[in-house]
């Protein structure tokens, strides 16, 4: 009897398992946008602005990054009293970042990084909303766990042979980790990034709170939807400190 009740728990455990295993790329996809909020929020989505802030060995970065979706990204970096920043528009790219050797004049993105950087620009892309009708490939890679979380694990190569493997929580099936190929000067990198600490934001969009990548964990302390935004902050413009700073060496 001993050995009859552990062959069945055994067949119920394995069961569950091909319960899971079964779920197709359009079932995760369905239950992962339905759980990041209505698709019609999103949708309504005109500017978003993120306040934080990360340490990265022993240094305290602030950031704010501000995006109107599709059509511009600044995102301001401060670092021991210095403050640079990137921006990314359909057209163009710069970066200013005088707290890196070489880095303190205003300089024009090159056209990998500012692809990449671009492809940022569209929020609903970076969760799939469209991936059924943008030429998008996908592949169900089976299961994996994150930080001990069992999570289904799906491959996207977009129109471009772009490949993006995405690992989605089983329970809550939020978005918990992303492995990208990125070419980086004609070099072919991968990237990983981590999302955590997900909350609930103005008309039921969920975003998470902590995104860790190679160089640390940022966690922000506010994300704010639908705030006026002066556009003529996507214009370069040198700070008036920096410039009087640069005259006097």
């Amino acid at each position: 009897m001993k050995l009859l009740k552990m062959g069945m728990l055994a067949l119920l455990m394995l069961s569950g398992v091909a319960t899971l295993k079964a779920q197709s790329v359009d079932e995760v996809m369905d239950k992962h946008l339905k759980a990041i909020g209505p698709k019609e929020a999103w949708n309504n989505i005109k500017s978003v602005k993120m306040d934080g802030g990360m340490s990265v060995q022993g240094m305290d970065i602030s950031l704010v990054q501000t995006l109107i979706p599709g059509k511009a990204m600044r995102t301001d970096i401060s670092v021991m009293g210095m403050n640079g920043f990137t921006i990314v528009t359909k057209s163009q790219g710069w970066t200013y970042m005088p707290f890196q050797p070489g880095m303190d004049k205003l300089d024009t993105m090159k056209a990998d990084a500012l692809k990449a950087s671009q492809s940022q620009m569209d929020l609903k892309a970076k969760e799939m909303f469209d991936y059924k009708t943008n030429g998008t490939k996908t592949e169900y890679l089976g299961m994996d766990t994150i930080n001990k979380v069992l999570c289904y694990r799906i491959k996207f190569t977009d129109k471009d042979g772009n490949e993006t493997t995405c690992y989605f929580d089983t329970k809550t099936y939020y978005l918990l980790r992303t492995e990208s190929k990125v070419k980086v000067e004609e070099q072919e990198q991968e990237v990983a990034m981590s999302y955590d600490n997900y909350k609930a934001l103005d008309g039921g969009v969920v975003m998470p709170m902590t995104i860790s990548s190679p160089m640390g964990d940022i966690n922000f302390k506010s994300i704010e939807l639908n705030k006026p935004i002066d556009e003529s902050i996507f214009k370069p413009a040198i700070p008036a400190a920096s410039k009087e700073s640069d005259q006097k060496k």
